[in-house]
């Protein structure tokens, strides 16, 4: 299949510096497939890049709902051809992947409220050819996936009885997947519930979870919070180290934000060089949408509000929905973000296009620019930044998928998209 190159990217990439803050450069923004999903990057708490040993491993909904991966030879500059892993059933299928110590890509993706379908590469570093099937969760979406400084595989999604919780599983090397643990439980009556549930990893095979509690008693995204487990998924805490009692609960003394009238979706979690937990929740009943970070200094919460960063630096541009953030091995923060014509727009607005905040001083001060080049007709989003698959931290060039496409209608119906990979160096 050949590669598509959007030099308009780079020609029309806007940057506004902030004080000591640092700017990229788009290296490259290649069209990997032009029969993505309607979700074809989504979401938030999946892993969906991996670089190692000169090579880029990407994975991505097609539509209907085939997961699809490439690898990007770094030292040729060239694309492999696409390789199909499985499929599922909708555009809520899509794929959350990590690595083994010895190379081999694993993998976790739909169907949509089932248990999930998990595979293994053969070989290290290579996608051509795989394991058999096996099965893990229960009622399971919305899936993500980290391997610990042990080769243990740690998985976190939505699933459980109705409603619906934020369930945990683990696979240590050589042995089964663990029995399901309820993490958290929405405590809603009855009816619809969705989480944000993504995890990280440190160097101390402790788990940092962040996620987000949605039910519809009233509709809203009420609650937004953290849970770490310093024994790889044995046992759980607050930030302030107080122990958890499983599920927690709306009354359990885990959110940063809270409250009935909220309406708040989660990012992934970054982790600092100190440790320390970064998020990004969107303010969805906020006119215009607005997109908060959070970050946890070793005492307590810290907020930063940034809708005025980019209305600022992108004249007339809000919010649309957050994206996604990572620090790189020399403390640098990236954020992404999807920007819309002001006010905002609703879900996958036509006006909708990606930008990335980078700061060298944890969030004071950030250098603005748009990613992907204006389309007034179709949206670019679902935005997913390389970060971490283990305790490892990124570098340079750095990895940014986003789609360009509509969000269609319900989890079947919809135009094929755009699924873009860029590049960011210094």
């Amino acid at each position: 299949m050949e590669i598509k190159h959007v030099f308009a990217a780079l020609a029309l990439t806007s940057v506004v510096s902030t004080l000591g803050a640092p700017t990229m450069r788009v290296q490259r923004d290649d069209v990997i497939s032009t029969r993505g999903s309607t979700r074809a990057t989504g979401y938030a708490m999946s892993c969906k890049m991996i670089t190692e040993k000169d090579k880029t491993f990407v994975a991505w909904l097609d539509f209907l709902a085939d997961i699809k991966m490439r690898v990007l030879d770094r030292t040729t500059g060239m694309w492999s051809d696409p390789v199909l892993v499985g499929k599922g059933v909708d555009n809520h299928s899509g794929p959350a992947m990590t690595m083994d110590s010895k190379g081999h890509i694993c993998i976790v993706y739909g169907p949509h409220h089932g248990p999930f379908k998990f595979r293994k590469t053969l070989l290290p570093w290579d996608i051509s050819k795989w394991g058999p099937e096996e099965k893990v969760g229960v009622f399971g979406t919305y899936p993500s996936l980290i391997r610990g400084p042990d080769d243990t595989l740690h998985l976190t999604y939505r699933g459980g009885a109705m409603p619906r919780r934020i369930m945990y599983q683990r696979k240590p090397t050589g042995k089964p997947w663990s029995e399901p643990l309820e993490l958290v439980d929405s405590k809603a009556p009855s009816g619809y519930t969705q989480y944000g549930n993504a995890l990280a990893i440190d160097a101390d095979n402790c788990l940092h979870l962040v996620f987000h509690i949605y039910d519809t008693h009233p509709k809203g995204g009420k609650a937004a919070g953290y849970l770490r487990s310093p024994d790889a998924g044995r046992t759980w805490e607050t930030v302030d180290g107080a122990k958890v009692t499983l599920p927690a609960t709306p009354d359990t003394p885990c959110f940063f934000a809270q409250g009935k009238n909220l309406d708040m979706r989660t990012s992934n979690v970054a982790l600092s060089k100190d440790g320390h937990p970064f998020v990004l929740t969107s303010q969805l009943k906020q006119k215009p949408t607005g997109a908060t970070l959070w970050s946890h200094d070793g005492k307590e919460w810290q907020r930063r509000e940034l809708l005025p960063i980019i209305s600022k630096h992108l004249p007339g541009r809000s919010v649309g929905m957050h994206g996604t953030l990572t620090f790189d091995r020399n403390g640098r923060l990236f954020v992404t973000l999807v920007t819309a014509k002001a006010p905002g727009g609703g879900w996958g607005h036509p006006s909708w296009e990606v930008a990335l905040l980078t700061s060298d001083d944890e969030g004071k001060t950030f250098a603005v620019q748009e990613l992907s080049a204006r389309n007034p007709k179709r949206a670019a989003w679902l935005s997913s930044i390389e970060r971490p698959y283990c305790d490892k931290l990124v570098s340079m060039p750095l990895g940014v998928l986003y789609m360009r496409g509509s969000a269609g209608k319900g989890c079947t119906e919809g135009e094929t998209s755009e699924v873009h990979a860029l590049f960011l160096e210094e």
